[in-house]
């Protein structure tokens, strides 16, 4: 299975020290240079230095006439998206509203940062979907209250 990660679902596992669930889950996990240029200039929640972890997988960015219907995107959503279409990926791993609708006009499987927390929970990788995505969003990673909980009921939690 080819998966494809933006830079937001990076930030939120780090931010609860779960960075793990996406080599667990997917064994391995392709990254554009354009995601690894956005995490290297950092924020308030550290990241691991991509280019150091075994499993991920670094791809060169995109340049097509897409790229230039993706302007509305950020850079690393824009190639995310490029990748995935040129590589023909199973799934992508993004949370920015826009930039899911668009991947799944175009065709892309998608999932969120909830979505993995879901699947690890599934998996049982995790103890609580709920614990872990509150956790996230105490560490100022913005996901709605409502959707936690309605996600939780999803899986009975």
């Amino acid at each position: 299975m080819q998966v494809i990660c933006n830079t937001t679902p990076f930030i939120a596992l780090a931010a609860v020290n779960e960075i793990r669930l996406l080599q667990q889950i997917y064994t391995s996990v392709i990254v554009p240079e354009a995601v690894v240029e956005e995490l290297k200039v950092g924020g308030a929640i550290q990241t691991p230095n991509l280019t150091e972890l075994e499993w991920i997988r670094i791809v060169p960015n995109v340049t097509t006439v897409e790229d230039r219907l993706l302007f509305q995107l950020d850079y690393g959503e824009r190639h995310v998206i490029l990748n995935a279409l040129q590589l023909k990926a199973d799934l992508v791993l993004i949370d920015d509203r826009v930039a899911r609708n668009i991947a799944e006009y175009l065709g892309i499987q998608v999932k969120g940062t909830l979505g993995v927390l879901i699947e690890a929970k599934r998996q049982g990788f995790i103890g609580s979907f709920r614990q872990i995505a509150f956790a996230m969003q105490a560490q100022g990673i913005r996901f709605s209250s409502r959707l936690i909980e309605e996600l939780a009921k999803a899986i009975n939690e």
